[in-house]
C-alpha cells in the first residue's frame, strides 16, 4: 500500500478548512480591519476610550474632585490624621471606579464592514429559546443581552445602561467599576457628612451661638449640604443596582421587564450571582490598537494602520 503524502493543495485546502470552522467556534469573531463609526473618542493610541459624552465625564470628576479638596484644606488641621486618611483611602478607591468605568472600552462589538451579511451563528437561539438579533445598523447578529446603544452608536455587551455621568455606556467590561465608584462614593458622602455634622456640632457647644456656628463653619455647612444631597440620590441608585446583581439583571431587562411573565435562565442564586458579576475577571475586549487578522489563503497578516478590532467575521462564501 503506498503513503500518500499531502500535497501543497490539500494544506491550502486544510488550512481555509481549519480557520473557517474555527471562525464558527468562536461565534464569527476574527480580527479584522474597520473604519470606526461609533461615537468615540480615542485617546493615547487607543488605551483610553472616551464615550459620547466626555464633557459631562469632566464635570463629574470635577463634581468629585472639587468638594473633597475643599474638605481636606478646611478640616485636616481639626480632625485626627487617621480620619483624613480614611477620606482620602475612599475617595481614592471613588475615583478609580470612575476613572476605569469611563475611560474604558464598555465591551464594544464593532460593525461588520466586510460588505459582506454574516451567517446566522450556530448557537443562534438564547438561552431562553428567542432568536438572537440581527442589527440592522452594526450588520451583526447580536451576543444575548448585547443592545445597540443610540448615543454611542455602537452594540454593546450585557448592556446596562448609558449614563451620561460616567459619559459612556455601562456594559460586560465597566460594570463592575461603575458598581465600585457608585457604592463607594456613597460611603464617602455619608463619611464626609457625620465629619461635617460633628464639627458643627462641636463649634455649637463651644460658642452656644448659631450665628457663630454659622460664621464660623460655612464651608463645613456647604460640604454638609453637598454630600446630603448626593447621598440621597447615588445611595437611591446604588440600593437599586444592589437588586439587579442579586437577581442577575440588567437595567435594560429590567425597564423593558424581560423576565416578568418568564423565568430569568441567568439567575442561579443571589450569592453565585454577585461573584458572576462583580468577581469575575473583566472580558476581553474586541477592540484591538494593533491586530493581525485571517486574509483569504487562509495565513495571518499583521498591520498597525488604521482603527483596528475584533469583529464578526461575515462568512458566506464556504469554500
Amino acid at each position: 500500500m503506498n503513503e500518500q503524502y499531502p500535497t501543497k493543495e490539500s494544506a491550502t485546502l486544510h488550512t481555509k478548512a481549519h480557520a473557517y470552522y474555527g471562525t464558527m467556534r468562536n461565534n464569527y469573531y476574527t480580527l479584522q480591519d474597520q473604519e470606526w463609526h461609533g461615537i468615540n473618542t480615542f485617546c493615547c493610541g487607543g488605551f483610553i476610550i472616551l464615550g459620547s459624552n466626555p464633557f459631562w465625564f469632566l464635570i463629574t470628576n470635577i463634581l468629585l474632585i472639587g468638594p473633597f479638596v475643599l474638605f481636606v484644606v478646611a478640616t485636616w488641621h481639626e480632625i485626627h490624621i487617621g480620619l483624613t486618611i480614611g477620606a482620602a483611602i475612599m475617595y481614592a478607591v471613588a475615583q478609580y471606579g470612575l476613572l476605569r468605568a469611563g475611560m474604558m472600552d464598555p465591551g464594544i462589538i464593532p460593525r461588520n464592514t466586510t460588505g459582506r451579511v454574516p451567517v446566522v451563528p450556530i448557537d443562534d437561539y438564547d438561552v431562553d429559546g428567542t432568536p438572537l438579533i440581527f442589527c440592522e445598523t452594526c450588520k451583526i447578529f447580536r451576543p444575548r443581552r448585547a443592545k445597540h446603544c443610540r448615543y454611542c452608536d455602537n452594540c454593546v455587551e450585557r448592556f446596562d445602561h448609558h449614563c451620561p455621568w460616567v459619559g459612556t455606556c455601562i456594559g460586560a467590561r465597566n460594570y463592575k467599576y461603575f458598581i465600585l465608584f457608585l457604592f463607594s462614593i456613597t460611603i464617602l458622602s455619608v463619611y464626609l457628612l457625620a465629619i461635617n455634622i460633628y464639627l458643627l456640632v462641636r463649634t455649637y457647644i463651644e460658642t452656644n451661638d448659631s450665628y457663630q456656628m454659622f460664621s464660623r463653619r460655612k464651608i463645613c455647612m456647604a460640604i454638609a449640604g453637598y454630600t446630603f444631597l448626593v447621598f440621597l440620590a447615588v445611595a437611591n441608585l446604588a440600593t437599586y443596582h444592589l437588586q439587579l446583581i442579586f437577581s442577575n439583571q440588567t437595567t435594560n431587562e429590567q425597564m423593558k421587564e424581560t423576565w416578568v411573565s418568564r423565568r430569568n435562565p441567568y439567575d442561579k442564586g443571589w450569592q453565585k450571582n454577585a461573584c458572576a458579576i462583580l468577581c469575575q475577571e473583566t472580558p476581553e475586549s474586541h477592540l484591538r490598537n494593533r491586530t493581525s487578522y485571517h486574509q483569504d489563503d487562509g495565513f495571518e497578516s499583521s498591520d498597525n494602520s488604521g482603527p483596528q478590532t475584533k469583529m464578526y467575521q461575515a462568512v458566506d462564501d464556504r469554500r
